[in-house]
């Protein structure tokens, strides 16, 4: 089945069909986006060249494997993510919801060549968060009694387009793990300004924790296609942190005391 999306008087001039005897260079070219390997996930799909080509969410339910669609010739933008609950779209900026933390969007984008009149894109969705987990050390369920850890930064969204942070206000109150301490998930950072708040049952500030410079300590790459995870332990008698970085397709890859 094709899916045809064309915006503007121009793109239906530059996407009009062509016969075999007239010079071909202006015609569109058939995209073939192939969604195989998302497993079955409601993918949102975009393009644009270098204006919006087309838009297009597919439910999990009702979607075919391979969807074509006519585009201009050169290149196209294509960018994927599955649906996620806690992100809203805001032009090309999918934000976080204040008080809220980081959904676990898999996305991804490329460039497409789409000079020839076909052309073909494979979907790989990518792990576009980290889970940032804080365990106290010799403490019950590895987290103070009573107690709050609440997490601040400077990003507070991603561009669908390039998958880069946005700037702008984020706050969450972290999660009571089940594996014990506390956890909360957190976008791409552009800098290490992630900080958490340790607050008693009664609201009084107990002890501030650096988490961005502690995870910028502990080498941990931002830019990588596919995020890994953080361990942080607290030792607090001895005021030490030890950082393990977990790759989300491996094993732990380092670790490192501060």
């Amino acid at each position: 089945m094709r899916h045809v999306a064309i915006i503007g008087i121009l793109g239906l001039m530059a996407l009009c069909s062509c016969s075999v005897k007239e010079d071909r260079s202006d015609c569109p070219c058939w995209l073939t986006v192939d969604l195989s390997e998302t497993n079955g996930a409601y993918v949102q799909l975009k393009a644009w060249c270098p204006a919006p080509v087309f838009s297009e969410s597919i439910p999990r339910s009702q979607r075919d494997d391979f969807h074509e669609y006519r585009v201009p010739r050169g290149q196209v933008r294509l960018s994927a993510y599955r649906e996620t609950p806690g992100l809203f779209l805001e032009g090309d900026v999918l934000s976080i919801t204040e008080g809220s933390q980081m959904d676990s969007l898999f996305a991804s984008t490329t460039l497409v060549n789409t000079v020839a009149e076909f052309a073909h894109e494979t979907i790989r969705l990518h792990k576009n968060f980290a889970t940032v987990s804080v365990i106290f050390k010799d403490e019950e369920n590895g987290r103070p009694a009573d107690c709050r850890l609440d997490v601040s930064g400077t990003v507070a969204g991603i561009n669908v387009q390039t998958l880069a942070p946005v700037p702008g206000r984020f706050s969450c109150m972290a999660e009571l793990s089940p594996e014990g301490g506390f956890a909360f998930r957190v976008p791409r950072q552009m800098d290490a300004d992630l900080n958490a708040a340790l607050y008693s049952h009664d609201g009084i500030l107990m002890e501030s924790y650096p988490v961005g410079w502690l995870i910028q300590q502990a080498g941990f790459d931002w830019s990588k296609t596919d995020l890994s995870d953080v361990e942080i332990l607290v030792d607090t008698p001895t005021a030490s942190f030890t950082i393990t970085v977990k790759e989300w397709d491996g094993p732990v890859s380092f670790s490192v005391t501060i």
